[in-house]
């Protein structure tokens, strides 16, 4: 009965280490990179619309402005209104029609941060085949149902990794399309709280390959130089196969919650300085639904 149960949990093994090579394979040369998502033909399709858009919004605000301002004639409070939203047009405008190179300038400097961070190993190989590694070796030393229980978890882990990488790249693809309408908010007081939105939510896109890199490689340090990490916290030098495949959980469990601190980075922002009606709906409806999926309860009845 014993020898029948080994060989199950061995098979078993075997399936998830086939899987786990699949997701190790799928997501090395993606997981700690942002594609510079500008160059693709349909998102500078998105784009230009975006900036026709704001380009027709902005010609019928300026003409409304001009035919408000002749008949208010010399009205104070009138000048002093154009005085004040002119240099917000202004800012507005220019950053619209100039967003795709700040994006562009946005996705090189988080990759430099990244290249900055790793030094080794940019797209993150050497982190990656020492899980590997390790969970192979483990297999030898560690094999049955805790193994199989610990390796399915790390699959787990792993291909919630992977889905959070997709969603990155969405997210991605949606907020540069977009960006010359977000940008072009800057122009009024009433909507300045989507452009900031905006700003926030692509450096926290950005800012997740980053900090997964620095997690990533910092659990390798651990996982490839345990004579000189582990002693450090009251574990023995030689940890063994079990300990490793919980180093090895706790490593990709930290990666894959930094998504969600991003997200929260993104979503309260706002919050901390009081913000305004429109940036908290957009917020709501953008970040949530796009990130999470999830359904907005209340809507209805602020729309009412």
């Amino acid at each position: 009965m014993a020898w029948a149960l080994n060989q199950i949990l061995d098979w078993f093994a075997g399936l998830l280490l086939d899987c786990l090579n699949g997701l190790i394979t799928a997501i090395t040369h993606a997981l700690l990179i942002t594609p510079d998502v500008t160059s693709l033909p349909q998102v500078q399709a998105l784009t230009g619309r975006s900036v026709w858009v704001v380009d027709t919004v902005f010609v019928l605000a300026f003409v409304t402005a001009g035919v408000l301002t002749m008949v208010a004639g010399g009205d104070e409070r009138a000048r002093y209104t154009v005085k004040d939203l002119l240099p917000r047009c202004v800012v507005g405008f220019v950053t619209a029609h100039f967003s795709q190179l700040i994006a562009g300038t946005l996705i090189e400097v988080a990759n430099a941060f990244t290249t900055a961070l790793t030094a080794q190993d940019f797209n993150g190989d050497g982190a990656l085949d020492a899980v590997k590694t390790h969970l192979m070796a483990a297999r030898d030393q560690s094999a049955g149902l805790l193994f199989v229980v610990c390796l399915a978890i790390i699959v787990v882990l792993l291909a919630a990794t992977a889905c959070s990488v997709i969603v990155r790249f969405a997210v991605a693809l949606v907020l540069t399309a977009v960006a010359p309408i977000a940008l072009a908010c800057h122009a009024l007081p009433q909507t300045e709280g989507v452009a900031r939105l905006w700003w926030r939510s692509y450096v926290a896109m950005l800012a997740i390959p980053v900090v997964q890199a620095f997690v990533l490689f910092a659990g390798q340090w651990m996982l490839l130089d345990t004579s000189a990490m582990l002693p450090l916290l009251g574990l023995p030098v030689e940890p063994g196969g079990v300990l490793n495949l919980f180093v090895v959980m706790v490593l990709l469990w930290t990666t894959v919650k930094v998504p969600a601190l991003m997200r929260r980075y993104a979503t309260s922002g706002a919050a901390g300085r009081g913000g305004n009606p429109v940036g908290a709906v957009v917020r709501v409806v953008v970040v949530q639904q796009l990130t999470r999926g999830l359904r907005i309860p209340g809507l209805g009845a602020v729309r009412r």
